[in-house]
């Protein structure tokens, strides 16, 4: 379930994802806007629990996968959100070709949420 981690600032726990034989725990982050919408970083597995408990807080405007690593529950994301805007890097829209992406997390893009957030690749 979500918790909060600041202000405006919410953190939750996702079930542990087995990739190549290792096992790695998932968290996402949800973040307040200015304008009031979410931004959803790195989404687990959406249970309704933890929908109800997202859409509590604002409208989600942004789903973003960081990596090519975090994409495995961007369907369902994707479903339940179809006005989000989804951002991927480069590497995963290649490696998931089936999952629809709007904007392109890349070095030096510029986002409806920059002024909210500093985007640093690293």
């Amino acid at each position: 379930m979500l918790r909060p981690f600041g202000e405006d600032l919410w953190i939750a726990d996702g079930p542990v994802a087995d990739v190549a034989g290792f096992h790695y725990p998932t968290r996402m982050a949800v973040i307040r806007l200015a304008g009031g919408g979410l931004f959803v970083w790195s989404p687990v597995a959406l249970t309704d629990a933890l929908r109800a408990a997202v859409e509590a807080l604002g409208p989600v405007r942004h789903v973003v996968a960081p990596n090519s690593l975090h994409h495995l529950h961007l369907d369902a994301w994707r479903q339940a959100y179809p006005n989000a805007c989804f951002v991927a890097p480069l590497g995963l829209r290649r490696k998931r070709p089936d999952v629809v992406f709007d904007d392109d997390l890349a070095d030096g893009s510029v986002h409806d949420w920059s002024a909210d957030i500093d985007h640093v690749p690293v």
